[in-house]
């Protein structure tokens, strides 16, 4: 059974103008990139430079509309690119970036002037995020905030923030921009005393630090073409008076968690704002984790001995099709807006989960040489080496549990 996607003859007529486009604005010296953390700075800066050729097109972030920095692509149209672009081992967006997240938030609380000021350095690359929400005390209860952001009356305009964030950003980008949830009334009730901002990086006051982490990201991640856009390192965030202007917020004070809502629909895997052409609508990327794993086994010849004397070896193999195949038909259900609200949180937790029994059935298949990245011994370029480290990692971008609440909302269940 295939159910894979042909140009019609107008998407055909858009491919050609990309290819050339394409053609002419990607790096010829480009290196392929599995592993963010062996990704130099010249190639990540190879990367941010095409990254802002995207933006100036509107083919960044191109389903936003045009008066903000978008290219108001259709749904259609947004496949094609993004088919192009992973023809050549790339993705959108090519580097991490939290724009893809805050963005969203914008378009759908922000004022008319926080769009046109905020938007365009966004969506054309010029100004990258890293997205501030979860806290020591803060992870799946995100409105359980701690950094405090609050008015002082010799300070005028101003907010100060101060607190402390965990598993922030990646590497090795240094954003210019930092996405921040905090605490602006203490006294308010809960989901009415938040205030969200978007903040220059480099204020006094504020402290980075890298975290030590073994994966590189969720195992979500290792199924696309590139690592490239991957996190790969994790950081905490220290605020010490940080001094803030009251422009610099997003929505208005106390709609903090209407922001944080609009930010996480998109996070746990739901449709977001369609005019931002990143849920549901979205392009049908191809699962290139599961199909290495395929050509292993059809084209190594010491895997293709150990799957024919194995029974259960053949049983792995299957249940590995069987499994890409209904996240690839629940993708598709997705996109073409028939998923419901449960739908996108509902494939992100399928993902996710699934990760912990694909690092399994790899290993049994594919041998021990899935577990290192020694030349003599690594297979595909440490795709599966990274992915083994990939499939324990369950919390970025929204726990398991996270999820599930996510779902029994959309169809009614459990509390609010």
């Amino acid at each position: 059974m295939d159910f894979s996607l042909e140009y019609t003859e107008e998407q055909e007529k858009f491919a050609v103008e990309v290819r050339a486009w394409l053609d002419d604005k990607v790096p010829g010296d480009l290196e392929p990139v599995r592993d963010t953390l062996k990704m130099s700075d010249e190639q990540w800066q190879l990367r941010r430079d095409f990254t802002r050729e995207l933006g100036k097109q509107g083919w960044l972030y191109p389903g936003y509309p045009k008066e903000y920095g978008g290219g108001s692509l259709s749904g259609s149209e947004t496949f094609v690119l993004a088919r192009e672009l992973n023809e050549r081992g790339l993705a959108l967006t090519p580097l991490y970036d939290m724009g893809v997240l805050v963005s969203p938030a914008i378009l759908a609380v922000g004022t008319e002037d926080q769009k046109k000021r905020l938007l365009p350095q966004i969506l054309q690359g010029e100004r990258m995020v890293w997205q501030l929400f979860t806290e020591p005390e803060a992870g799946t209860d995100a409105a359980n905030q701690h950094t405090e952001a609050l008015r002082s009356e010799r300070q005028g305009e101003h907010f100060v923030i101060n607190g402390h964030k965990v598993f922030v950003g990646s590497y090795p980008s240094k954003p210019e921009l930092l996405y921040v949830l905090t605490r602006s009334n203490p006294d308010a009730p809960r989901h009415q005393n938040l205030s969200s901002f978007l903040i220059p990086a480099d204020l006094p006051g504020i402290t980075v630090q890298a975290l030590d982490l073994f994966p590189l990201s969720t195992f979500p991640s290792q199924q696309g073409v590139t690592g490239a856009n991957v996190e790969a390192v994790k950081h905490a965030v220290y605020f010490d008076n940080v001094k803030v202007h009251e422009s610099h917020m997003i929505g208005e004070e106390g709609q903090g968690w209407a922001v944080t809502t609009a930010t996480l629909e998109v996070e746990h895997g739901g449709a977001g704002d369609r005019k931002g052409g990143r849920g549901m609508g979205g392009p049908i990327g191809k699962n290139y984790l599961a199909e290495k794993f395929f050509d292993q086994c059809r084209s190594n010849p010491d895997v293709r001995r150990r799957i024919q004397a194995n029974p259960q070896l053949q049983e792995s193999v299957v249940d590995v099709y069987i499994n890409t195949e209904i996240q690839r038909l629940l993708t598709m259900r997705n996109a073409n807006g028939m998923g419901g609200h449960y739908g996108g949180p509902q494939l992100s937790l399928i993902g996710k989960m699934w990760g912990t029994q694909f690092t399994k059935h790899m290993a049994k298949v594919l041998g021990p040489s899935v577990f290192t990245d020694d030349p003599e011994w690594v297979i595909d370029d440490g795709r599966f080496e990274t992915s083994q480290r990939c499939g324990i990692c369950l919390a970025p971008g929204g726990t398991p549990e996270s999820y599930k609440i996510n779902i029994s909302r959309a169809l009614n269940m459990g509390r609010k």
